[in-house]
């Protein structure tokens, strides 16, 4: 498959008076990173501890097993509780061509493509804190085969720890970021399909 750039929509903004989709075309100098994080059913630190001790003494007793001494361990189930993350670093710079906003033109509050790194960094910022961007409402990150080409389509995701960065010392025309996309249900379409099922 064509390598295709990552790309994020954020979803009925409120800019302005308007309510806006923006999308953004991240640059080709780009590092992406893929991540499952497992979320422990009990954690065996601080007053947790005393649970995670019970359980696994109870399971140590229920099938004969050698489970530790809990100290620095943890219980762990697949119950759908870990995280699936997609994490891109990427540079932006004056001129980019790539779509920054929501007409690709450049030129007012909702887009910023070709514009100077200023205000492309403004513009993506005020994005991210003009949307409720959460399960109701979840921003649709493409990249490789997780897009409308690929083989799974797109992600709904929401940001974790989006930052951006321009050192005025050392760079004139380019500006550095990072944003954690984490995988989200679309409660809003659950809802919607109830509804549909339930009419």
């Amino acid at each position: 498959m064509t390598w295709i750039k990552p790309q994020v929509t954020i979803q009925n903004a409120q800019i302005g008076d308007q309510t806006v989709d923006g999308t953004f075309v991240f640059p080709s100098d780009i590092v992406v990173e893929f991540e499952t994080r497992t979320e422990e059913f009990f954690q065996s630190d601080g007053t947790i501890s005393i649970i995670a001790d019970t359980v696994l003494d109870m399971i140590a007793e229920q099938t004969d097993t050698d489970v530790g001494d809990g100290i620095r361990q943890e219980l762990s189930f697949d119950i759908g509780g870990g995280i699936h993350a997609v994490t891109l670093d990427f540079r932006g710079y004056t001129g980019s061509p790539h779509q920054w906003g929501a007409t690709g033109n450049g030129g007012d509050a909702t887009d910023a493509t070709g514009e100077d790194l200023h205000a492309q960094m403004a513009v993506f910022d005020r994005y991210l804190n003009a949307a409720r961007i959460d399960s109701t409402n979840p921003a649709i990150l493409e990249v490789g085969e997780y897009s409308a080409e690929g083989r799974y389509g797109p992600l709904q995701v929401v940001p974790e720890n989006p930052n951006m960065r321009f050192d005025s010392t050392e760079q004139s025309s380019v500006y550095e970021g990072s944003v954690t996309w984490v995988e989200t249900i679309d409660l809003q379409q659950a809802i919607d399909g109830s509804k549909q099922t339930e009419g």
